[in-house]
């Protein structure tokens, strides 16, 4: 297969997983309208994935360091107060909310600074493998649904969350992707492997965070 025969096919894979999210929000939606915080992540992610030099320093190297930096502040205090619908889900305070994320978004691009280097990855491949932070989430939701067999909850939720989760990290890691390259070799059964588990345990790994920045926010008070 060459590689526009395999674009065309991924472009085509794109209109049952919109026509799924599509279906998902609209359940959604027709229960509560805060979802509608979705439009600007979902937006945002475009035009970033469109325009991924806006996430680049302008006249500096592009270093790991800096790919850390970005990651966490674009996906703590910019796409996830519009995730968790302007509520804050960690604290009402939503920069404060944003600073509990951390830890767990670290995590997430401390795993990809190891995959990203290893493995040729196609765009499709990450936003696949972003949204698959979902099953990981701190709630647990897609796991209680399957374990009570909600059926309807797990379809409707799945898509959206696979969404959200794609929204949150995929715009840095396309990014940064071209510069933290070093190897031409697909990812194959093992890359893919490690792209979803490695991201995922760091991520609940890093919720330890959770707690810690919990306690010196209570004793600030």
């Amino acid at each position: 297969m060459t590689e526009s025969q395999a674009g065309r096919m991924r472009a085509w894979m794109l209109v049952p997983y919109v026509s799924w999210c599509a279906l998902g929000y609209a359940f959604l939606l027709g229960s509560d309208l805060l979802y509608l915080w979705h439009v600007p992540l979902h937006a945002l992610t475009v035009l970033l994935v469109w325009k991924p030099k806006l996430l680049l320093p302008r006249k500096a190297k592009a270093t790991t360091v800096h790919f850390l930096l970005v990651g966490v502040a674009y996906s703590a205090f910019i796409g996830q107060p519009l995730a968790v619908l302007g509520r804050g889900d960690l604290h009402p305070n939503l920069v404060l909310n944003g600073v509990l994320w951390i830890g767990s978004f670290a995590g997430v691009y401390l795993a990809w600074l190891w995959l990203l280097p290893r493995y040729r990855w196609s765009s499709a491949a990450i936003f696949a493998l972003s949204g698959l932070l979902a099953l990981f989430d701190h709630s647990l939701a897609l796991w209680r649904m399957l374990a009570n067999r909600d059926v309807v909850g797990l379809l409707v939720l799945a898509p959206v969350l696979h969404a959200v989760y794609a929204g949150l990290t995929a715009p840095v890691l396309l990014a940064y992707r071209e510069r933290l390259s070093r190897n031409s070799a697909q990812p194959g059964l093992v890359g893919v492997v490690a792209g979803t588990l490695l991201p995922g345990l760091l991520f609940r790994l890093g919720s330890v965070w959770i707690w810690l920045a919990s306690q010196v926010i209570h004793l600030a008070r």
